[in-house]
């Protein structure tokens, strides 16, 4: 997997993005899976991803994210218990220290789960507890390959990285939605077109910001697609995000012959 400066510096990237993308309305999911998909692209095909978050009780854990896992997959394990044989993510949770599956088929760890992720062909497993800044443990980390083997010192250092950004985003995410008094809450706006550098009433500029979400949407719905098990909701999916990809050609052809001065 090649994490260098080079993954540095899209996570870097990303994370400059968070605010922007929280306050245009993105769900914390959509966001995560922007993380994800910027580590999956530069790791090659065998790197599946996905970030589980830890129940307030802090005994299970659900998925926050997990942009090409396949959807069955998730199903049959959404809500994990967490525990010293829950698999890769369930242990690191009950530990509070990182898991490295090496061979799933083999490995005690994975208990009960064994069977599914062999049957998706899964075949190791590396994941890491996802901690908030008073340290404690709000979620995991795991990347999952269709071969055995164990990281390499740069892949350790680089997942410890890769974590530390992703826990920026549910913080960020938490505690200016799920956290905030109530009192000093203020209900979103129902479509935040444009940032807050933008002239609000500019038709151009509202546009211009429309194209770029809808642009963002349709890379989600592809991805949606790759994880549908039904062929119908996969080419639903498909063709909803070429619909939004149309949308952005037309606003931009819109853009392209607007008046350079607004009309009286």
């Amino acid at each position: 997997m090649p994490f260098a400066a080079a993954l540095r510096k899209s996570l870097d990237d990303r994370g400059s993005e968070l605010a922007a993308e929280f306050m245009r309305g993105d769900s914390l999911e959509e966001v995560l899976n922007r993380h994800l998909m910027t580590v999956e692209q530069m790791g090659g095909d065998d790197v599946f991803t996905c970030i589980l978050l830890l129940s307030p009780d802090g005994k299970r854990l659900s998925y926050g994210a997990a942009p090409t896992v396949p959807a069955s997959y998730c199903r049959a394990s959404e809500s994990i218990e967490i525990g010293p044989y829950a698999g890769s993510c369930g242990a690191a949770a009950y530990l509070g220290q990182p898991v490295y599956s090496i061979d799933i088929a083999n490995d005690p760890i994975w208990g009960d789960y064994r069977e599914l992720a062999l049957q998706h062909g899964f075949r190791s497993c590396w994941s890491t507890p996802i901690r908030n800044s008073s340290d404690a443990i709000i979620g995991t980390f795991a990347i999952l390959h269709r071969t055995v083997g164990k990281p390499t010192r740069d892949e350790i250092q680089a997942i410890d990285m890769i974590t530390e950004h992703v826990a920026d985003a549910i913080m960020w995410f938490r505690e200016h939605h799920d956290f905030e008094p109530a009192a000093r809450r203020r209900d979103p706006p129902a479509l935040r077109l444009v940032s807050d550098n933008q002239e609000f009433r500019d038709p151009a500029a509202r546009l211009l910001a429309l194209s770029k979400k809808l642009q963002s949407k349709a890379a989600d719905l592809e991805r949606y697609a790759d994880r549908s098990d039904s062929e119908s909701d996969a080419r639903n999916l498909r063709k909803a995000a070429e619909f939004s990809r149309r949308l952005v050609d037309i606003i931009m052809r819109i853009n392209l012959v607007r008046p350079r001065e607004p009309l009286p």
